[in-house]
């Protein structure tokens, strides 16, 4: 009896040791996608592009995730072949990868660019969806540790990505006088770090049909899900404003995201800091996304110890906050290298810190039937006002300067502080299952 005991307990803890040998690095690929867009973004401002055209770019090429709510359709259908899917996603990310290092060094650098990223984008999605849905476990079975090294492992992604890269952009730059050819190089390095990621998940991923995880919902396999999700969603006021709160609360994020590198980067003359990509790289990429990883752990801390309704005004004040340094450096834009860093400190540390809210609202979205679906269409709509805004953001900022725009910024984030106050004043009234968001500890 003992010994049968051994060996079932055996048995079922087996699969929670082995999966430390891929669960990092599934994280650390999901975060790769956004270190790619960062880059993408840097690469066409030392090419010569101005702001606007990056935005719109950029834009265009962020459309797949609005439209993962049906992609979750395309993967649940296919469940059985989630291993599948992630290895390939891998694949035709670091293919594409490849191609658009090779035309970078060639005069159609700008059409190689944008004929092959949409394929890094939408095999990312895919990507995602897979490793969320079968993969990665619910709020209700996730323990401390996976949350932490989830988090981790994708603020490493975006350490590598963008402040390693970065850094290793500029550093060739100076050694060999050729633009072209060192951001060429950069992006094959990405492009073997995905084949890394992909040669490593083909030996260590599990797969099959067997689940590695928890069991989770299939809700979205048919096209009356995404009907019915939407439709639970706008039920009654109280949901209706919940969502145009989660809109406008993300707002000054989606102003700033695309802009915020591109004002580091860019001359003095046009109202910028002027830095060079290395000093992008240690002031925003390494400074900023440990600074973020920080804030954002410190936030999930905050919410587990209370409601999230008790933290929305202190996060919201957060991004009023972020808004605000943001002023301030456009301001002062002879401050030294040293003082940005401890601006981009202080940025991080209050987008990690005040974005929590926006994860929290997203789980309390996803309370109900179809968890997974319900989170993809929160997360679709953010990305959608994420690109709308970021289309008019570089032509607003073409138009009036990184001062004056700064400025939008910091009214959209008194706007979230009004509603956040708001919401905190009644809220009592807002949801009677808003307990079920206290544990929300995400992604």
């Amino acid at each position: 009896m003992t010994d049968n005991t051994t060996t079932n307990n055996t048995k079922t803890t087996a699969p929670r040791r082995m999966r430390w040998s891929w669960f990092p690095s599934l994280h650390f690929g999901d975060g790769m996608l956004l270190s790619v867009l960062v880059l993408t973004t840097i690469m066409m401002r030392r090419y010569g592009l101005n702001n606007s055209q990056i935005a719109l770019y950029v834009s265009l090429l962020a459309i797949p995730f609005t439209l993962r709510p049906l992609f979750e359709m395309v993967v649940t259908y296919f469940r059985g072949t989630t291993k599948v899917w992630i290895l390939s996603a891998e694949f035709i990310s670091a293919l594409s990868l490849w191609l658009v290092a090779f035309t970078l060094p060639t005069a159609y650098w700008l059409q190689g660019t944008l004929c092959f990223m949409p394929f890094v984008v939408v095999s990312g999605v895919f990507y995602s969806i897979a490793a969320n849905r079968f993969y990665t476990d619910d709020e209700a079975t996730a323990n401390h540790q996976h949350r932490l090294f989830a988090l981790l492992s994708k603020s490493l992604a975006l350490l590598f990505g963008i402040g390693v890269m970065t850094m290793l952009a500029g550093n060739m730059e100076v050694v060999t006088r050729n633009v072209r050819y060192s951001w060429s190089l950069v992006f094959y390095i990405m492009a073997g770090v995905e084949f890394c990621i992909w040669l490593w998940h083909s030996i260590f991923l599990p797969g099959g049909k067997k689940p590695v995880v928890a069991k989770k919902d299939i809700f979205g396999l048919h096209g009356h899900d995404h009907v019915k999700a939407v439709d639970l969603m706008m039920q009654g006021w109280r949901n209706r404003l919940m969502l145009f709160f989660f809109l406008i609360f993300m707002l000054p994020l989606s102003l700033t995201i695309i802009i915020v590198p591109l004002f580091l980067i860019d001359m003095t003359h046009n109202g910028g800091l002027s830095l060079a990509p290395q000093e992008l790289g240690l002031a925003l990429g390494t400074v900023g996304v440990i600074a973020t990883f920080v804030g954002r752990w410190i936030g999930k801390l905050a919410i587990r110890r209370c409601q999230w309704k008790e933290c929305i005004i202190p996060m919201s004040t957060a991004l009023l906050t972020y808004s605000i340094l943001l002023e301030n450096l456009s301001n002062n834009i002879a401050y030294s290298l040293f003082d940005v860093c401890g601006i981009m400190l202080a940025c991080g540390i209050a987008i990690g810190f005040g974005s929590n809210a926006y994860t929290a609202i997203v789980e309390l979205f996803a309370t109900k039937g179809g968890s997974q679906l319900r989170r993809a269409t929160a997360a679709s709509l953010t990305w959608t006002t994420t690109i709308v805004a970021g289309v008019f953001a570089g032509l607003i900022q073409m138009d009036i300067g990184y001062r004056q725009f700064f400025l939008i910024a910091i009214a959209a984030s008194v706007a979230s502080v009004t509603l956040a106050v708001i919401f905190f004043v009644f809220r009592s009234k807002l949801t009677a299952n808003s307990e079920n968001c206290t544990t929300f500890a995400s992604k």
